[in-house]
């Protein structure tokens, strides 16, 4: 330990404080002890600890007008105070900022909680003076208190946060939330998914505040209704099917008269078979308010699972299936390890690529933040079907001016999914139907902005593989393309319209 921590106990129970000194000191803190109010406070304003556990049998000095001392002398202000207590109202109790520790002591609980607040304190020292970065993990320095420290040394950057796959994004004026990002979702939408992150690492990088403010709430208002939002999301979900359950209207259900806002965007949206997830993700209200909608709506029966259907439960293509799809792709040739094939995603910017990471079951993006949603050029991420067989999703750039580039990084490719319905991307599709001959599928309404397509482009009909359009799932999607990469002549999915030329066909012009 650099420098070492220190801790001042308060508390005229000398039998309760021998212990837990002996246990600190053994752990290389420095602890001082006072044995009423009037020395704590002394001992407060000239040796400034970094943590103070004041009890409430104290003498000379209350526990509340303690930390009300403290918190009017610049140089004690940011101590955080620790209440030590036998009991009494919870209610007031749980009202005392920095929490409370019960006697008698469980010294694991009190170390840990020591810890984790010494830690705060160092982080809190490290963002004073001028312009700093920071970084650590969520696990030592809870995203809630690295807000507040931000917050009260106003800062104004950057706040990015990764766990796993996931990476989030929070932007700061002057110690205030503006702005947050989650995947595709911004504003306290995005800024209350974050905040119920208890894993991963952060990094503060200052700069300029966020050119647009998304959202009007100080900080200590955000951590409350964040919390609170946290704490009904948790009792919800368990009530709620598997996100990944597909839902849609009931059939004969009533719709309710004048909906919530929040409930009638559910219910538009669901005109469509979308999985929860989905729903969670495209509406544009808070999670809470989301999953408080869809929990109505399926206790009235007004929306139901479709017949229990869980997408990504099932495999991508049967074992057969995919054994035979690798032999084809290896014409005979022997293979030393796995077979990679690729197949090409169509779609001009970083909300096609995010939309098939979060759609496609299994996909594993190459990064947290692949690269190509930014170029829109590379590698997005791969989906394994077998130890011996596994797809890679790969973005070409739909610019005209990146034709050329074309056919030497399709090199392989065993079919498109096309996202998006601008004219870049719908050139590229009918690139790859009339140039490449490989099979291509339109996913049509995967989310605001991408492809809302309900018939095949006239421009995409009689290309010599097969074109398909899939409403708004990605597995069928993927599944109807590897079965047209398998069998040519054949495509057996209930849920596409395909239009297949008894020839070639004659080209016909690009769109637009």
């Amino acid at each position: 330990m650099a420098q070492s921590r220190k801790v001042l106990i308060a508390d005229p129970e000398l039998t309760v404080v021998r212990p837990l000194t002996r246990a600190l000191r053994q752990r290389s803190y420095q602890v001082t002890y006072a044995a009423d109010g009037s020395k704590a406070l002394e001992v407060a304003v000239l040796r400034h600890p970094d943590v103070i556990l004041y009890d409430e049998q104290c003498t000379l000095i209350e526990a509340k007008n303690f930390t009300q001392i403290l918190g009017s002398n610049p140089r004690t202000a940011d101590i955080p105070v620790v209440l030590t207590t036998h009991g009494g109202d919870l209610e007031r109790l749980r009202s005392w900022r920095e929490g409370f520790l019960k006697k008698p002591y469980n010294l694991d609980e009190v170390l840990s909680r020591i810890d984790h607040l010494c830690r705060r304190v160092e982080a809190a020292r490290g963002l004073k003076g001028d312009a700093r970065e920071i970084e650590g993990g969520l696990s030592q320095l809870p995203l809630a208190d690295l807000l507040q420290i931000l917050s009260a040394n106003k800062r104004t950057g950057r706040l990015v946060i990764v766990n796993g796959q996931e990476r989030g994004e929070i932007g700061l004026s002057a110690g205030r939330p503006a702005n947050a990002r989650e995947g595709d979702v911004e504003g306290e939408k995005a800024l209350f998914r974050l905040l119920s992150w208890k894993e991963g690492s952060f990094s503060f990088n200052p700069g300029p505040a966020p050119t647009r403010s998304k959202i009007d709430r100080s900080m200590e208002d955000a951590l409350l209704e964040g919390a609170h939002q946290s704490d009904e999301r948790d009792r919800l979900i368990p009530l709620l099917p598997p996100m990944s359950t597909l839902v849609s209207l009931s059939p004969s259900a009533e719709t309710p008269v004048a909906p919530h806002p929040v409930t009638a965007a559910v219910l538009e949206l669901l005109r469509t078979p979308r999985t929860l997830r989905e729903v969670l993700d495209e509406v544009d209200a808070p999670d809470l308010a989301v999953l408080s909608a869809l929990n109505a709506l399926l206790d009235r029966i007004v929306i139901s699972p479709q017949d229990g259907k869980v997408r990504g439960a099932e495999p991508v293509l049967a074992a057969a299936e995919v054994h035979a799809l690798r032999a084809r792709l290896l014409r005979g040739r022997v293979a030393r390890s796995a077979v990679v094939a690729k197949v090409i995603v169509a779609g001009s910017g970083p909300k096609a690529g995010r939309a098939m990471l979060r759609g496609m079951p299994g996909l594993v993006g190459v990064a947290t933040e692949p690269g190509c949603l930014r170029s829109g050029f590379g590698t997005l991420g791969r989906l394994e079907l077998s130890e011996a067989l596994k797809i890679d999703f790969v973005l070409l750039p739909t610019a005209e001016a990146a034709r050329p580039l074309w056919r030497p990084f399709s090199h392989g490719a065993i079919g498109a999914l096309v996202l998006e319905d601008s004219e870049a991307a719908l050139r590229l599709a009918r690139f790859c139907g009339f140039q490449l001959r490989v099979p291509v599928v339109l996913v049509s309404n995967t989310g605001p902005g991408l492809l809302a397509l309900d018939q095949i482009p006239p421009y995409l009909r009689g290309a010599p593989a097969s074109v398909a359009l899939i409403d708004n799932d990605f597995l069928s999607a993927l599944r109807t393309l590897l079965r047209a990469a398998l069998h040519p002549a054949a495509t057996d999915s209930p849920d596409t319209v395909v239009l297949r030329a008894a020839g070639e066909g004659k080209a016909e012009p690009d769109p637009g």
